[in-house]
């Protein structure tokens, strides 16, 4: 009986996204757990030779940054220490609970400040606009390692961005496939083209 090893890659930032859309609150690592445990049912359900050849979870790989903690000037003079903020302590909780689930892996990029910038409707309201550094990177080179290291069979990507086409089409080639659930968002037509099956 062969078995067929599993790599889940979760997009953290829109994993959060889609799950505060879904459910109107914050995730917890029991929701990370449920995706993770609906993420293979789905694929035995894909399965049509479950039986004999099973899908087993190799590991769980979550991608995500570490919240800013640095302090910044606002534009009105006044200074905000993000690392006493709710948001720094809720999201830094959120990710060391992660720590503690069974074949799980943290892949921990940055959020670099990059401006300030206010709502076109809301003129007076001015917010710090954060941009991810290295995440996308890091979920690329994994999957590239794993198409090249050949470590597992079938891996499940937790993503609505197209920009992993090229790291889903190396590993397509070295014979791995390649599955996709967007929960429930909208996918563009250029990544299901290249996606073996949608969960």
């Amino acid at each position: 009986m062969g078995l067929n090893k599993i790599a889940i890659l979760i997009d953290g930032g829109f994993f959060k996204q889609r799950f505060r859309k879904l459910n109107k609150k914050e995730p917890t690592k029991r929701d990370v757990e449920d995706l993770i445990n609906t993420v293979m049912a789905g694929l035995t359900a894909k399965n049509p030779c479950a039986a004999l050849h099973p899908d087993i979870l190799l590991r769980t790989f979550y991608y995500d940054c570490l919240p800013f903690k640095k302090e910044l000037i606002h534009p009105d003079g006044t200074k905000i220490d993000f690392s006493k903020s709710s948001t720094f302590t809720k999201q830094s909780a959120f990710l060391q609970s992660l720590d503690t689930i069974e074949q799980f892996a943290l892949r921990l990029g940055d959020l670099s400040f990059s401006g300030w910038k206010m709502y076109a409707d809301k003129p007076k309201k001015i917010f710090p606009d954060f941009r991810q550094k290295g995440v996308d990177m890091k979920i690329g080179l994994d999957i590239a390692w794993m198409a090249g290291k050949k470590s597992v069979d079938k891996i499940v990507l937790v993503t609505g961005d197209s920009d992993f086409i090229s790291p889903m089409k190396l590993a397509r080639r070295e014979g791995i496939q390649i599955y996709l659930y967007p929960m429930k968002n909208h996918l563009k037509h250029e990544l299901i083209s290249h996606a073996d099956f949608i969960i």
